[in-house]
């Protein structure tokens, strides 16, 4: 009969205990389910406008086959940067820590465990009965420290965000860039292919006036080394154009692919950049994903800041003890236990915190002059490029061109030498060579000003949203509805 009394006055404690326990956790009900913080990122990330969109990519295998491309077809710049998203592990990587960002902030939600001790003593005085003793213990600490941890949670979680996002403006502007050095290289070889074309028939013309005997065999030498020299640029632009595919298939995750396929697309493209100069600045201002995830930093160590100034107040629990002595005489005695900072008042956490947070601010301050800097000197490298690709194409190029024909024309009526030929066939195709590597300039220049503001010219797409971390799932929602 003993015995059972003892058993059944630990089951009512152990009931009461986890009924405490249940309530306390009342509070944490986040959800684990980061779907919410996910479906932000495809959001931030359309801004990059590739040909699926981002969250349908990231719901495939990384290294599984793509919607977008086969490998074989013609690629486009949208479509790289399609196999790009789906691709590349450091985006999956990124969005790993979504995930882990959303459980540190149910982790930080949540009230710290009950303590619940036992003890049972053993008579060795000859008298009978035995003494027992459970204790249980709560913090309550957590409810003004609480609010802090939940706030740099959240600061972690929508940076995370950010980061991720700002992973993929990056990874399109080097993708775009890439496919833009594989349609110059393509184009360079169709150059020096036609340069080869220009120099053999050079060659030919050359060998049959030396075999007419109206041209000493000096002149033959002098042909035939043009001619050689075309071909040896045709190989060099061979391997770049290869050199140049490996680099592009590498950004998309395909290392391996085959290079036997043909890049499509305007060099550069047609985007409708704004000309303000302020405009650009304000799109910045607005749009820049690594500004928004430094400003999330400031949040967090503020958040530190509060939890640590926390550490002044006294730390506090609260419970409960029931005694059973060898007399069966039974106790129950509620506590109280403060922990008071008096050796350790919270001084050097505080100072620590206001230290970083300082370090936060010149983070974002730096940040920001960043995206101005690179705002105005990606301007200027595009007006630059787009000015003088402008000035070889409408001036230089048929120029250039025409003295060729000339020149043609004249070696065959005997009015200009051999030397003056291969000037002007050289002199020709240096010109586009020089154009097609300006237009490739103006391009790279327009990536890196669109990543400069962001990642899109158009400010409904560039501007970034503020994320609202939801406590419970949509998915939760819907089932206390139902």
């Amino acid at each position: 009969m003993h015995v059972q009394t003892t058993g059944s006055v630990l089951r009512s404690l152990t009931l009461h205990t986890t009924v405490f326990a249940s309530l306390l956790a009342g509070s944490g009900c986040a959800s684990l389910d980061a779907s919410r913080e996910l479906q932000a990122t495809a959001e931030a990330a359309r801004r990059i406008t590739g040909s699926i969109d981002p969250a349908e990519v990231w719901s495939l295998s990384v290294e599984g086959e793509s919607p977008a491309w086969n490998g074989e077809d013609p690629l486009t710049y949208d479509d790289a940067v399609a196999v790009a998203l789906q691709g590349d592990p450091r985006i999956r990587r990124n969005l790993a820590v979504i995930v882990e960002r959303r459980a540190w902030y149910v982790q930080e939600g949540l009230p710290p465990n009950p303590t619940v001790a036992f003890g049972i003593g053993i008579a060795v005085d000859g008298l009978g009965g035995a003494p027992l003793m459970v204790r249980g213990l709560q913090m309550l600490s957590w409810l003004w420290k609480n609010p802090h941890r939940v706030a740099a949670a959240e600061a972690e979680l929508r940076a995370a965000v950010y980061d991720a996002a700002f992973l993929c403006v990056d990874l399109m502007a080097r993708t775009r860039m890439q496919l833009a050095t594989v349609l110059a290289s393509q184009e360079v070889l169709d150059y020096d292919l036609q340069y080869v074309d220009i120099t053999n028939r050079t060659l030919e013309l050359v060998q049959a006036q030396v075999d007419a005997g109206e041209l000493p065999l000096l002149e033959l030498d002098r042909a035939m080394l043009g001619y050689r020299e075309a071909i040896e640029d045709v190989i060099a632009s061979e391997y770049a154009l290869e050199q140049s595919k490996l680099a592009l298939l590498a950004t998309m995750g395909r290392p391996t692919a085959s290079t036997d396929w043909l890049a499509v697309g305007d060099l550069p493209p047609a985007w409708k950049i704004p000309s303000d100069e302020q405009a650009l600045l304000d799109l910045a201002a607005t749009g820049r994903l690594d500004v928004a995830s430094a400003r999330e930093g400031v949040l967090q160590i503020q958040a530190d800041l509060g939890l640590a100034e926390t550490r002044k107040f006294p730390e506090i629990g609260a419970g409960f003890e029931f005694i059973r002595n060898f007399s069966d005489r039974k106790a129950i005695t509620p506590n109280l236990s403060i922990t008071i900072p008096i050796l350790d008042n919270g001084d050097p956490a505080i100072a620590i915190q206001s230290a970083r947070l300082d370090a936060a601010l010149m983070d974002l301050l730096s940040t920001l002059e960043n995206a101005q800097r690179d705002v105005l000197i990606s301007l200027s490298r595009y007006k630059d490029a787009r000015d003088r690709s402008r000035i070889i194409r409408d001036d230089q190029l048929q120029v250039a061109i025409d003295a060729q024909e000339r020149s043609d024309a004249a070696y065959r009526e005997g009015v200009v030498d051999l030397n003056t030929l291969l000037m002007t066939q050289r002199q020709r195709i240096t010109v586009e060579r020089n154009l097609v590597m300006q237009e490739l300039m103006t391009m790279e220049a327009m990536c890196d000003l669109r990543m400069a503001v962001g990642g899109s010219f158009d400010p409904t797409l560039d501007a970034v949203e503020p994320i609202e971390i939801e406590a419970r799932s949509p998915a939760t929602e819907q089932e206390d509805a139902s």
